[in-house]
């Protein structure tokens, strides 16, 4: 294969690719609005999670305490 057929093979699919970056940038407002807005609910579970941890934690040093 000569010189300029292998130059074409290899850039005919870049001069294709590049009419892929006039694409419109994808909108992600709301996906980081939401998000954003789960940052409360998902504190309060860990809170949650953490109290049974400690709960459990203080039973039994309460439970090796009382034998």
């Amino acid at each position: 294969m000569n010189k300029f057929a292998r130059f074409a093979l290899v850039a005919s699919p870049l001069a294709l690719l590049g009419n892929l970056s006039h694409a419109a940038a994808v909108d992600v407002t709301a996906a980081v609005t939401d998000i954003g807005a789960q940052a409360t609910p998902v504190g309060l579970v860990g809170v949650a999670i953490l109290g049974v941890v400690v709960a459990v934690a203080a039973f039994g040093w309460i439970r090796k305490g009382v034998h």
